[in-house]
């Protein structure tokens, strides 16, 4: 097929056109950032933040806040107490992976870790705390009623020689109150309290609000 020289002075400012217009779309075009689940004092919802830890968008999951939700499942439920016996430095468990994804303001942050049992016996965690929150509690995301939902945990047992996996889809620990000025980047000090056992001092990265892994 031949073109003449008319044509083609006709169709090539247009493809060039196409072609500028659509790297100009591309380049400009806002990234397409992850919707994360964030709990609050008033429940629970999904968020969505730029690099810069700016909200872009938010909407609510449940409006009952996860510490109600287990006063509902058990009324006697109490928060677990940090027992000063045995508190020893346990070299048989291995926390790995540690991280904090740190939110605006004092918003609550979340984290997440992988937890490995290497005694040979069962061990309960019941506790965890830090300097740089107030204070720190288990959450574990649920499904009720086609609605996804956290519920707080007084303790967690992992199996002798086990693992468990605090991931973005799993359980978390909710750190509020910061206590400290925080930024992406640094590092925190977390003591896991096991019952009657011991205890496991680990070093935290802190990411920024849209990180989804480690």
């Amino acid at each position: 097929m031949k073109f003449s020289v008319k044509t083609l002075k006709f169709f090539i400012p247009v493809l060039l056109m196409a072609g500028i217009s659509w790297l100009a779309v591309d380049y400009f075009k806002e990234p397409d950032y992850e919707w994360i689940e964030i709990c609050t004092a008033e429940g629970v919802k999904r968020v969505k933040y730029d690099d810069q830890g700016n909200l872009l968008a938010e909407e609510w999951i449940s409006q009952i806040p996860a510490h109600l939700l287990l006063v509902e499942e058990n009324p006697n439920a109490v928060q677990s107490q940090v027992t000063e016996a045995k508190l020893i430095e346990l070299d048989n468990v291995e926390v790995d992976r540690c991280w904090v994804r740190l939110l605006p303001g004092n918003l609550p942050a979340a984290t997440y870790f992988e937890l490995k049992n290497n005694s040979g016996k069962e061990l309960v965690l019941n506790a965890i705390k830090t300097r740089s929150y107030a204070s720190a509690i288990m959450h574990e995301n649920v499904s009720k009623k086609g609605m996804t939902t956290m519920e707080s945990l007084d303790e967690i047992s992992i199996a002798a020689n086990g693992s468990l996996s605090f991931s973005v889809n799993t359980y978390h620990i909710m750190l509020e109150n910061k206590q400290a000025d925080i930024k992406p980047g640094d590092f925190i000090s977390l003591q896991f309290y096991f019952q009657d056992t011991g205890m496991k001092t680990v070093q935290c990265k802190v990411n920024p609000p849209n990180s989804l892994s480690y």
